[in-house]
Protein backbone atom coordinates (compact mmCIF):
# COMPACT_ATOMS: atom_id res chain seq x y z
CA UNK A 1 0.00 0.00 0.00
CA UNK A 2 2.82 2.40 -0.19
CA UNK A 3 2.31 3.76 -3.29
CA UNK A 4 -1.66 4.33 -3.02
CA UNK A 5 -1.19 7.50 -1.03
CA UNK A 6 0.54 9.06 -3.82
CA UNK A 7 -2.73 8.21 -6.19
CA UNK A 8 -4.99 9.82 -4.28
CA UNK A 9 -6.94 12.50 -6.23
CA UNK A 10 -9.02 14.37 -3.55
CA UNK A 11 -12.68 15.30 -4.71
CA UNK A 12 -12.19 18.60 -4.07
CA UNK A 13 -13.84 21.58 -1.82
CA UNK A 14 -17.03 21.88 -3.65
CA UNK A 15 -19.92 19.87 -2.48
CA UNK A 16 -21.51 17.71 -4.94
CA UNK A 17 -25.13 16.09 -5.72
CA UNK A 18 -25.65 12.83 -4.17
CA UNK A 19 -26.03 10.78 -6.56
CA UNK A 20 -23.80 7.73 -8.85
CA UNK A 21 -20.87 10.32 -9.83
CA UNK A 22 -20.23 10.75 -6.66
CA UNK A 23 -20.78 7.76 -5.05
CA UNK A 24 -18.47 6.23 -8.06
CA UNK A 25 -15.43 9.24 -7.02
CA UNK A 26 -15.94 8.04 -3.12
CA UNK A 27 -15.49 4.47 -4.33
CA UNK A 28 -12.46 5.37 -6.46
CA UNK A 29 -10.62 6.96 -3.16
CA UNK A 30 -11.58 4.26 -0.67
CA UNK A 31 -10.30 1.98 -3.77
CA UNK A 32 -6.87 3.88 -3.57
CA UNK A 33 -6.66 3.55 -0.27
CA UNK A 34 -6.50 0.42 -0.43
CA UNK A 35 -10.27 -0.81 0.59
CA UNK A 36 -13.35 -2.01 -1.62
CA UNK A 37 -16.98 -0.67 -1.18
CA UNK A 38 -18.74 -2.69 0.90
CA UNK A 39 -21.25 -0.47 3.20
CA UNK A 40 -24.62 1.58 0.99
CA UNK A 41 -23.44 5.28 0.66
CA UNK A 42 -26.48 6.81 2.35
CA UNK A 43 -24.93 9.87 4.23
CA UNK A 44 -25.02 13.17 3.01
CA UNK A 45 -23.71 16.26 5.09
CA UNK A 46 -26.66 16.73 6.80
CA UNK A 47 -26.46 13.57 7.99
CA UNK A 48 -23.10 13.49 8.80
CA UNK A 49 -23.54 16.28 11.02
CA UNK A 50 -25.98 15.40 12.54
CA UNK A 51 -24.18 12.24 13.28
CA UNK A 52 -21.64 14.03 15.14
CA UNK A 53 -23.49 16.29 16.97
CA UNK A 54 -24.97 13.69 18.32
CA UNK A 55 -22.20 12.06 19.91
CA UNK A 56 -21.72 15.01 21.90
CA UNK A 57 -25.36 14.60 23.47
CA UNK A 58 -25.07 18.41 23.94
CA UNK A 59 -27.97 19.34 26.81
CA UNK A 60 -28.04 15.70 27.83
CA UNK A 61 -24.52 14.89 28.68
CA UNK A 62 -23.69 17.89 29.94
CA UNK A 63 -26.64 17.95 32.41
CA UNK A 64 -25.20 14.18 33.52
CA UNK A 65 -21.56 15.45 33.84
CA UNK A 66 -22.48 19.12 35.39
CA UNK A 67 -21.51 17.51 38.85
CA UNK A 68 -17.76 16.95 37.91
CA UNK A 69 -16.89 20.96 37.42
CA UNK A 70 -19.20 21.61 40.30
CA UNK A 71 -17.30 19.39 42.34
CA UNK A 72 -14.05 20.25 41.48
CA UNK A 73 -14.27 23.67 41.95
CA UNK A 74 -17.68 25.52 42.21
CA UNK A 75 -19.57 27.90 39.89
CA UNK A 76 -16.27 29.31 38.91
CA UNK A 77 -14.93 26.26 37.62
CA UNK A 78 -17.91 24.54 35.69
CA UNK A 79 -17.93 28.14 33.99
CA UNK A 80 -14.21 28.55 33.07
CA UNK A 81 -13.32 24.75 32.65
CA UNK A 82 -15.68 24.53 29.61
CA UNK A 83 -13.99 27.37 28.02
CA UNK A 84 -10.56 26.13 28.64
CA UNK A 85 -11.08 22.62 27.78
CA UNK A 86 -13.31 23.00 24.95
CA UNK A 87 -10.47 25.06 23.06
CA UNK A 88 -8.06 22.02 23.32
CA UNK A 89 -10.82 19.69 22.41
CA UNK A 90 -11.29 21.99 19.50
CA UNK A 91 -7.66 21.80 18.60
CA UNK A 92 -8.02 17.69 18.32
CA UNK A 93 -11.47 17.70 16.82
CA UNK A 94 -10.49 20.10 13.92
CA UNK A 95 -6.97 18.11 13.60
CA UNK A 96 -8.88 14.73 13.46
CA UNK A 97 -11.33 16.02 10.68
CA UNK A 98 -8.07 17.40 8.61
CA UNK A 99 -6.41 13.79 8.86
CA UNK A 100 -9.66 12.60 8.04
CA UNK A 101 -9.74 14.42 4.81
CA UNK A 102 -7.09 12.73 3.76
CA UNK A 103 -7.88 8.94 4.64
CA UNK A 104 -11.61 8.93 4.52
CA UNK A 105 -11.88 5.04 6.00
CA UNK A 106 -13.91 3.88 8.40
CA UNK A 107 -10.17 2.63 9.62
CA UNK A 108 -10.13 5.63 11.31
CA UNK A 109 -6.66 7.05 13.10
CA UNK A 110 -4.84 3.70 13.22
CA UNK A 111 -4.85 3.64 9.55
CA UNK A 112 -3.26 6.68 9.26
CA UNK A 113 -0.03 5.50 11.06
CA UNK A 114 0.65 3.42 7.95
CA UNK A 115 1.49 6.65 5.67
CA UNK A 116 3.44 8.99 8.75
CA UNK A 117 5.29 6.24 10.39
CA UNK A 118 8.51 4.40 9.12
CA UNK A 119 7.71 0.70 8.29
CA UNK A 120 8.73 -1.00 11.02
CA UNK A 121 7.24 0.64 13.71
CA UNK A 122 3.68 0.49 11.73
CA UNK A 123 2.50 -2.79 13.02
CA UNK A 124 3.54 -2.07 16.83
CA UNK A 125 1.57 1.49 16.83
CA UNK A 126 -1.02 0.32 14.66
CA UNK A 127 -2.12 -1.97 17.41
CA UNK A 128 -1.57 0.09 20.60
CA UNK A 129 -3.17 2.65 18.51
CA UNK A 130 -6.52 0.59 17.98
CA UNK A 131 -6.95 -0.99 21.42
CA UNK A 132 -6.45 2.57 23.05
CA UNK A 133 -9.29 3.56 20.61
CA UNK A 134 -11.77 0.14 21.23
CA UNK A 135 -11.07 0.55 24.91
CA UNK A 136 -12.19 4.51 24.85
CA UNK A 137 -15.01 3.94 22.16
CA UNK A 138 -16.38 0.29 24.09
CA UNK A 139 -16.14 2.30 27.94
CA UNK A 140 -17.96 5.38 25.84
CA UNK A 141 -20.48 3.21 25.04
CA UNK A 142 -21.33 2.09 28.56
CA UNK A 143 -20.84 4.85 30.21
CA UNK A 144 -22.90 6.90 27.67
CA UNK A 145 -25.90 3.83 28.37
CA UNK A 146 -25.32 3.98 32.24
CA UNK A 147 -25.65 7.69 32.23
CA UNK A 148 -28.74 7.04 30.56
CA UNK A 149 -30.37 4.48 33.04
CA UNK A 150 -29.33 6.82 35.93
CA UNK A 151 -30.78 9.99 34.39
CA UNK A 152 -34.38 7.98 34.17
CA UNK A 153 -34.32 6.38 37.36
CA UNK A 154 -33.66 10.20 38.44
CA UNK A 155 -37.24 11.50 36.76
CA UNK A 156 -39.23 8.29 38.26
CA UNK A 157 -37.49 9.26 41.77
CA UNK A 158 -38.81 12.94 41.37
CA UNK A 159 -42.07 11.73 40.06
CA UNK A 160 -42.34 9.81 42.85
CA UNK A 161 -41.81 12.74 45.47
CA UNK A 162 -38.87 10.90 46.42
CA UNK A 163 -41.03 8.13 47.72
CA UNK A 164 -39.00 5.47 45.28
CA UNK A 165 -35.23 5.37 45.35
CA UNK A 166 -33.43 3.41 42.87
CA UNK A 167 -30.79 1.14 43.90
CA UNK A 168 -27.84 0.41 42.00
CA UNK A 169 -29.24 -3.39 40.77
CA UNK A 170 -32.26 -1.12 39.44
CA UNK A 171 -29.73 1.10 37.70
CA UNK A 172 -27.90 -1.78 36.12
CA UNK A 173 -30.97 -3.72 34.38
CA UNK A 174 -32.13 -0.32 32.84
CA UNK A 175 -28.84 0.11 31.51
CA UNK A 176 -28.85 -3.05 29.96
CA UNK A 177 -32.48 -2.42 28.49
CA UNK A 178 -30.96 0.58 27.39
CA UNK A 179 -27.63 -1.55 25.29
CA UNK A 180 -30.42 -3.98 24.48
CA UNK A 181 -32.31 -1.13 22.64
CA UNK A 182 -29.18 -0.01 21.30
CA UNK A 183 -28.05 -3.41 19.55
CA UNK A 184 -31.78 -3.24 18.44
CA UNK A 185 -31.72 -0.02 16.15
CA UNK A 186 -28.25 -0.76 14.89
CA UNK A 187 -29.72 -4.03 13.52
CA UNK A 188 -31.39 -2.31 10.91
CA UNK A 189 -30.26 -1.29 7.91
CA UNK A 190 -27.72 1.34 8.17
CA UNK A 191 -30.21 3.87 5.82
CA UNK A 192 -32.82 4.00 8.71
CA UNK A 193 -30.16 5.22 11.21
CA UNK A 194 -28.87 7.64 8.50
CA UNK A 195 -32.47 9.30 7.89
CA UNK A 196 -33.81 9.28 11.61
CA UNK A 197 -30.24 10.95 12.38
CA UNK A 198 -30.14 13.56 9.42
CA UNK A 199 -33.30 15.69 10.93
CA UNK A 200 -32.28 14.75 14.88
CA UNK A 201 -29.60 17.66 15.08
CA UNK A 202 -32.64 20.22 14.55
CA UNK A 203 -34.10 18.36 18.30
CA UNK A 204 -30.41 18.73 19.20
CA UNK A 205 -29.99 22.12 19.02
CA UNK A 206 -33.40 22.99 19.59
CA UNK A 207 -33.66 21.17 22.92
CA UNK A 208 -30.54 23.14 23.98
CA UNK A 209 -31.79 25.98 23.11
CA UNK A 210 -35.10 25.28 24.73
CA UNK A 211 -33.48 24.57 28.08
CA UNK A 212 -31.48 27.95 28.09
CA UNK A 213 -34.59 30.24 27.41
CA UNK A 214 -36.67 28.14 30.12
CA UNK A 215 -33.84 28.16 32.59
CA UNK A 216 -33.74 32.13 32.01
CA UNK A 217 -37.67 32.48 32.30
CA UNK A 218 -38.58 30.45 35.05
CA UNK A 219 -35.61 31.03 37.39
CA UNK A 220 -37.04 32.93 40.70
CA UNK A 221 -33.59 34.31 41.56
CA UNK A 222 -30.11 34.52 39.17
CA UNK A 223 -26.86 34.38 40.95
CA UNK A 224 -24.72 37.20 40.85
CA UNK A 225 -22.21 37.85 38.11
CA UNK A 226 -19.40 37.41 40.89
CA UNK A 227 -21.00 34.20 42.26
CA UNK A 228 -21.34 32.82 38.99
CA UNK A 229 -17.98 33.18 37.18
CA UNK A 230 -15.66 34.35 40.17
CA UNK A 231 -16.80 31.87 42.93
CA UNK A 232 -14.36 28.80 43.53
CA UNK A 233 -15.57 26.29 46.19
CA UNK A 234 -13.68 23.06 46.68
CA UNK A 235 -15.46 19.78 47.60
CA UNK A 236 -12.65 17.40 46.98
CA UNK A 237 -10.65 17.15 50.23
CA UNK A 238 -7.70 18.39 48.17
CA UNK A 239 -6.26 21.15 49.87
CA UNK A 240 -4.76 23.03 46.79
CA UNK A 241 -7.76 24.56 45.43
CA UNK A 242 -6.43 25.36 41.97
CA UNK A 243 -5.30 21.59 41.84
CA UNK A 244 -8.89 20.46 42.29
CA UNK A 245 -9.83 22.81 39.94
CA UNK A 246 -8.80 20.84 36.85
CA UNK A 247 -10.88 17.70 38.05
CA UNK A 248 -13.53 20.07 36.33
CA UNK A 249 -11.93 19.62 32.91
CA UNK A 250 -13.82 16.02 32.93
CA UNK A 251 -16.81 17.51 31.91
CA UNK A 252 -15.32 19.00 28.52
CA UNK A 253 -12.91 16.26 28.03
CA UNK A 254 -16.32 13.65 28.12
CA UNK A 255 -18.83 15.56 26.38
CA UNK A 256 -16.55 17.09 23.46
CA UNK A 257 -14.48 13.10 22.82
CA UNK A 258 -14.70 10.36 20.27
CA UNK A 259 -13.73 13.29 17.44
CA UNK A 260 -12.93 10.55 14.65
CA UNK A 261 -16.36 8.56 15.01
CA UNK A 262 -17.77 10.54 12.23
CA UNK A 263 -14.86 9.34 10.56
CA UNK A 264 -15.82 5.70 11.10
CA UNK A 265 -18.98 6.96 8.92
CA UNK A 266 -17.09 7.74 5.76
CA UNK A 267 -17.90 4.59 3.70
CA UNK A 268 -21.15 5.21 4.22
CA UNK A 269 -20.84 8.96 3.02
CA UNK A 270 -21.04 11.10 -0.41
CA UNK A 271 -18.12 13.40 -0.60
CA UNK A 272 -16.53 11.53 2.26
CA UNK A 273 -13.12 13.32 1.79
CA UNK A 274 -15.12 16.82 2.71
CA UNK A 275 -18.10 16.61 3.46
CA UNK A 276 -17.17 13.97 6.72
CA UNK A 277 -14.52 16.47 8.16
CA UNK A 278 -17.07 19.63 7.68
CA UNK A 279 -19.23 17.80 9.28
CA UNK A 280 -17.32 17.36 12.27
CA UNK A 281 -15.35 20.57 12.62
CA UNK A 282 -19.44 22.06 12.54
CA UNK A 283 -20.86 20.15 14.74
CA UNK A 284 -17.72 20.09 17.79
CA UNK A 285 -17.41 23.80 17.27
CA UNK A 286 -21.22 24.17 17.53
CA UNK A 287 -20.84 21.39 20.87
CA UNK A 288 -18.51 24.39 22.15
CA UNK A 289 -20.53 27.79 21.69
CA UNK A 290 -23.51 26.43 22.32
CA UNK A 291 -22.36 23.97 25.46
CA UNK A 292 -20.86 27.02 27.17
CA UNK A 293 -23.94 28.97 26.51
CA UNK A 294 -25.75 26.54 28.56
CA UNK A 295 -23.02 25.40 31.46
CA UNK A 296 -23.11 29.06 31.77
CA UNK A 297 -27.09 29.04 32.67
CA UNK A 298 -26.97 26.43 34.57
CA UNK A 299 -24.53 28.08 36.61
CA UNK A 300 -26.48 31.82 36.87
CA UNK A 301 -29.51 29.68 37.71
CA UNK A 302 -28.86 26.88 40.17
CA UNK A 303 -29.06 29.30 43.52
CA UNK A 304 -26.10 29.53 46.01
CA UNK A 305 -26.54 26.54 48.43
CA UNK A 306 -24.28 24.42 46.58
CA UNK A 307 -24.25 21.48 49.64
CA UNK A 308 -27.96 20.90 49.11
CA UNK A 309 -27.12 20.57 45.34
CA UNK A 310 -24.46 18.03 45.48
CA UNK A 311 -25.73 15.96 48.81
CA UNK A 312 -29.15 15.83 46.81
CA UNK A 313 -30.51 12.37 47.16
CA UNK A 314 -30.49 11.41 43.50
CA UNK A 315 -26.85 11.84 43.55
CA UNK A 316 -27.18 13.90 40.43
CA UNK A 317 -26.56 17.60 41.43
CA UNK A 318 -28.51 18.70 37.54
CA UNK A 319 -31.90 16.64 38.92
CA UNK A 320 -31.53 19.46 42.15
CA UNK A 321 -30.68 22.45 39.83
CA UNK A 322 -33.20 21.94 37.43
CA UNK A 323 -35.67 20.92 39.75
CA UNK A 324 -35.05 25.13 42.18
CA UNK A 325 -34.54 26.65 38.78
CA UNK A 326 -37.93 25.47 36.82
CA UNK A 327 -40.09 23.88 39.50
CA UNK A 328 -40.93 19.62 39.63
CA UNK A 329 -42.67 19.74 36.03
CA UNK A 330 -40.42 21.62 34.41
CA UNK A 331 -37.12 19.99 35.65
CA UNK A 332 -39.23 16.47 34.95
CA UNK A 333 -39.72 18.05 31.14
CA UNK A 334 -36.34 18.90 30.35
CA UNK A 335 -35.24 15.71 32.26
CA UNK A 336 -36.82 13.55 29.98
CA UNK A 337 -35.77 15.26 27.31
CA UNK A 338 -32.11 14.91 28.38
CA UNK A 339 -32.89 11.24 28.81
CA UNK A 340 -34.06 11.04 25.13
CA UNK A 341 -30.79 12.94 23.81
CA UNK A 342 -28.37 10.61 25.50
CA UNK A 343 -30.39 7.74 24.25
CA UNK A 344 -29.86 9.03 20.85
CA UNK A 345 -26.32 9.67 21.28
CA UNK A 346 -25.59 6.07 22.67
CA UNK A 347 -27.27 5.03 19.87
CA UNK A 348 -24.53 6.75 17.51
CA UNK A 349 -22.21 5.56 19.63
CA UNK A 350 -22.50 2.01 19.13
CA UNK A 351 -22.72 2.75 15.76
CA UNK A 352 -19.72 4.16 14.49
CA UNK A 353 -17.45 1.84 17.30
CA UNK A 354 -18.89 -1.09 15.46
CA UNK A 355 -17.72 -0.30 12.19
CA UNK A 356 -14.37 0.44 14.01
CA UNK A 357 -14.52 -3.04 15.32
CA UNK A 358 -15.74 -4.09 11.60
CA UNK A 359 -12.61 -2.16 9.80
CA UNK A 360 -10.14 -3.65 12.62
CA UNK A 361 -11.29 -7.37 11.47
CA UNK A 362 -11.21 -6.35 8.06
CA UNK A 363 -7.32 -5.81 9.03
CA UNK A 364 -7.09 -8.63 10.52
CA UNK A 365 -6.56 -7.69 13.83
CA UNK A 366 -9.31 -9.10 15.79
CA UNK A 367 -9.01 -12.69 17.00
CA UNK A 368 -11.00 -14.95 14.19
CA UNK A 369 -11.03 -11.78 12.52
CA UNK A 370 -12.95 -13.69 9.24
CA UNK A 371 -16.23 -14.01 11.58
CA UNK A 372 -16.37 -10.31 13.26
CA UNK A 373 -15.76 -9.07 9.39
CA UNK A 374 -19.13 -9.83 7.94
CA UNK A 375 -21.86 -7.57 6.93
CA UNK A 376 -25.48 -8.85 7.02
CA UNK A 377 -26.52 -9.21 3.64
CA UNK A 378 -30.22 -8.26 4.10
CA UNK A 379 -29.11 -4.75 6.29
CA UNK A 380 -25.63 -4.40 5.43
CA UNK A 381 -24.85 -4.11 9.17
CA UNK A 382 -22.05 -5.23 11.14
CA UNK A 383 -24.54 -7.27 13.13
CA UNK A 384 -21.77 -9.31 14.68
CA UNK A 385 -19.53 -6.52 16.10
CA UNK A 386 -22.56 -4.64 17.16
CA UNK A 387 -23.78 -7.67 19.58
CA UNK A 388 -20.48 -8.31 21.08
CA UNK A 389 -20.16 -4.52 22.01
CA UNK A 390 -23.53 -5.36 23.76
CA UNK A 391 -22.03 -8.37 25.07
CA UNK A 392 -19.43 -6.17 26.77
CA UNK A 393 -21.10 -3.47 27.31
CA UNK A 394 -23.42 -5.26 29.50
CA UNK A 395 -20.45 -6.81 31.57
CA UNK A 396 -18.91 -4.02 32.27
CA UNK A 397 -22.38 -2.12 33.63
CA UNK A 398 -21.94 -4.94 36.75
CA UNK A 399 -19.39 -2.94 37.97
CA UNK A 400 -21.61 -0.42 39.07
CA UNK A 401 -23.20 -3.72 41.99
CA UNK A 402 -19.66 -3.12 43.61
CA UNK A 403 -18.81 0.33 43.43
CA UNK A 404 -20.32 3.64 41.80
CA UNK A 405 -16.95 4.51 42.17
CA UNK A 406 -15.27 2.47 39.98
CA UNK A 407 -18.07 2.81 37.27
CA UNK A 408 -17.15 6.49 37.21
CA UNK A 409 -14.01 5.40 36.65
CA UNK A 410 -15.31 4.18 33.08
CA UNK A 411 -15.78 8.03 32.27
CA UNK A 412 -12.20 8.93 32.23
CA UNK A 413 -11.06 5.97 31.07
CA UNK A 414 -13.26 7.25 27.73
CA UNK A 415 -11.65 10.28 27.26
CA UNK A 416 -8.48 9.53 28.19
CA UNK A 417 -8.24 6.37 26.07
CA UNK A 418 -10.03 7.88 23.08
CA UNK A 419 -7.90 11.14 23.16
CA UNK A 420 -4.49 8.92 23.50
CA UNK A 421 -5.33 7.03 19.76
CA UNK A 422 -5.85 10.69 18.55
CA UNK A 423 -2.77 12.34 19.93
CA UNK A 424 -0.76 9.26 19.10
CA UNK A 425 -1.81 10.34 14.77
CA UNK A 426 -1.40 13.87 15.73
CA UNK A 427 1.83 13.95 16.72
CA UNK A 428 2.98 11.17 13.95
CA UNK A 429 1.05 13.27 11.45
CA UNK A 430 2.23 16.71 12.03
CA UNK A 431 6.28 15.81 12.45
CA UNK A 432 5.92 13.69 9.37
CA UNK A 433 3.61 14.37 7.08
CA UNK A 434 5.65 16.49 4.73
CA UNK A 435 8.72 14.54 4.88
CA UNK A 436 7.11 11.51 4.01
CA UNK A 437 5.09 12.86 1.06
CA UNK A 438 1.34 13.06 2.01
CA UNK A 439 -0.63 15.56 0.39
CA UNK A 440 -3.28 17.18 1.80
CA UNK A 441 -7.25 16.65 1.75
CA UNK A 442 -9.41 19.43 0.32
CA UNK A 443 -10.50 20.21 4.09
CA UNK A 444 -7.24 21.46 5.91
CA UNK A 445 -6.33 24.42 8.26
CA UNK A 446 -2.86 25.25 5.76
CA UNK A 447 -0.50 26.94 8.24
CA UNK A 448 -2.32 26.93 11.38
CA UNK A 449 -2.17 22.72 10.33
CA UNK A 450 0.68 21.77 12.75
CA UNK A 451 0.57 24.28 15.60
CA UNK A 452 -3.42 23.36 16.20
CA UNK A 453 -2.16 19.36 16.23
CA UNK A 454 0.53 20.15 18.47
CA UNK A 455 -0.99 22.08 20.95
CA UNK A 456 -3.97 19.20 21.02
CA UNK A 457 -1.38 16.93 21.64
CA UNK A 458 -0.19 18.94 25.12
CA UNK A 459 -3.35 19.53 25.70
CA UNK A 460 -4.04 15.71 26.33
CA UNK A 461 -1.09 14.84 28.04
CA UNK A 462 -1.68 17.16 30.34
CA UNK A 463 -5.17 16.35 31.35
CA UNK A 464 -4.02 12.38 31.27
CA UNK A 465 -2.19 13.02 33.93
CA UNK A 466 -4.84 15.15 36.09
CA UNK A 467 -7.30 12.52 35.33
CA UNK A 468 -4.99 9.31 36.70
CA UNK A 469 -4.94 10.92 40.34
CA UNK A 470 -7.37 10.67 42.58
CA UNK A 471 -10.71 13.05 42.99
CA UNK A 472 -11.41 12.73 46.44
CA UNK A 473 -9.05 13.24 49.22
CA UNK A 474 -8.60 11.15 51.71
CA UNK A 475 -8.49 8.43 49.15
CA UNK A 476 -9.58 4.75 50.27
CA UNK A 477 -10.67 1.87 47.97
CA UNK A 478 -14.37 3.38 47.77
CA UNK A 479 -13.09 6.57 46.26
CA UNK A 480 -10.02 5.44 44.51
CA UNK A 481 -9.39 6.36 40.77
CA UNK A 482 -9.23 3.13 39.25
CA UNK A 483 -8.46 5.15 35.01
CA UNK A 484 -5.00 4.25 35.57
CA UNK A 485 -5.83 0.92 36.43
CA UNK A 486 -7.58 0.88 32.61
CA UNK A 487 -5.26 2.64 31.03
CA UNK A 488 -2.46 0.24 32.68
CA UNK A 489 -4.24 -3.26 31.52
CA UNK A 490 -4.60 -1.59 28.04
CA UNK A 491 -1.14 -1.03 27.47
CA UNK A 492 0.17 -3.95 29.56
CA UNK A 493 -2.12 -6.16 27.63
CA UNK A 494 -2.30 -5.32 24.25
CA UNK A 495 2.08 -4.61 24.30
CA UNK A 496 2.11 -8.10 25.89
CA UNK A 497 -0.66 -9.63 23.61
CA UNK A 498 1.41 -8.04 20.45
CA UNK A 499 5.23 -9.20 22.16
CA UNK A 500 4.04 -13.18 22.67
CA UNK A 501 1.75 -13.48 19.59
CA UNK A 502 0.44 -10.15 17.91
CA UNK A 503 3.74 -9.45 16.23
CA UNK A 504 4.03 -12.60 13.99
CA UNK A 505 0.96 -12.12 12.20
CA UNK A 506 -0.60 -8.20 12.33
CA UNK A 507 0.69 -6.42 9.99
CA UNK A 508 -0.98 -2.99 10.03
CA UNK A 509 -3.95 -1.92 7.41
CA UNK A 510 -3.30 -4.34 4.67
CA UNK A 511 -5.97 -3.48 2.21
CA UNK A 512 -8.56 -6.30 0.47
CA UNK A 513 -8.29 -4.56 -3.06
CA UNK A 514 -5.84 -4.31 -5.60
CA UNK A 515 -4.83 -0.52 -6.76
CA UNK A 516 -5.64 -0.91 -10.12
CA UNK A 517 -9.27 -2.46 -9.83
CA UNK A 518 -11.86 -0.20 -10.78
CA UNK A 519 -14.42 0.85 -8.16
CA UNK A 520 -17.19 0.05 -10.34
CA UNK A 521 -16.09 -3.90 -9.48
CA UNK A 522 -16.35 -2.88 -5.59
CA UNK A 523 -19.93 -1.84 -5.47
CA UNK A 524 -22.12 -4.70 -4.13
CA UNK A 525 -19.11 -7.02 -3.16
CA UNK A 526 -19.99 -8.23 0.18
CA UNK A 527 -22.16 -10.84 1.05
CA UNK A 528 -22.89 -13.35 4.19
CA UNK A 529 -19.45 -13.99 4.71
CA UNK A 530 -16.58 -11.92 3.15
CA UNK A 531 -13.39 -13.66 2.49
CA UNK A 532 -10.82 -10.63 1.56
CA UNK A 533 -9.48 -10.13 4.60
CA UNK A 534 -5.52 -10.65 4.64
CA UNK A 535 -4.80 -14.42 4.05
CA UNK A 536 -2.24 -14.60 6.30
CA UNK A 537 -3.99 -12.77 9.25
CA UNK A 538 -6.76 -14.80 8.93
CA UNK A 539 -4.76 -18.43 8.41
CA UNK A 540 -2.97 -17.44 11.44
CA UNK A 541 -6.04 -16.34 13.47
CA UNK A 542 -7.32 -20.01 13.00
CA UNK A 543 -4.27 -21.35 14.49
CA UNK A 544 -4.64 -19.99 17.71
Amino acid sequence: MSGLLKKINPLGSSTLESGNANVNKDEQVLAELGYKQEFNRTYDFLSSFSFALSISGLMGTISITYLYPLWAGGPACAVWCWFAGCLGCLCIAWSVAEITSCFPTSGGMYYVITHVTPKKYVPLLCWIDAWLYFTGAITGCCSTDFGAATLLMNVIQMASDYTYNPSRGHITAVAILVILSHGAINSLPGSVLASVTKYYCFVNIGATIGLIVTLLAKCPEFNTRQYTFGQVINSTGWDADGWAFLFGFLQVSWVMTCYDATSRMSEEAYNAAYLTPLAIASALTTTAVLGWVLVIVITLTMGTDLDRILNTGSGQPIVEIYHIAMGKTGAIAYLSLAFVVIWFCGAVAMCYTARGLWSFARDGGLPYSNFWYNLDPRTKAPLRCVWLICLINSLLVLINLGSNIAMNAIFSACAICTDWSYIIVLFLFALNREKMGVPRGPFHMGKLSKFVMLYGVTWTVFLSIVFIFPNYMPVNKENMNYTVVILGAVFIGAGGWYAIDAKKWFKGPLGNVDVDESADTQSGSSGDKIDSVSEENIETQEKQ
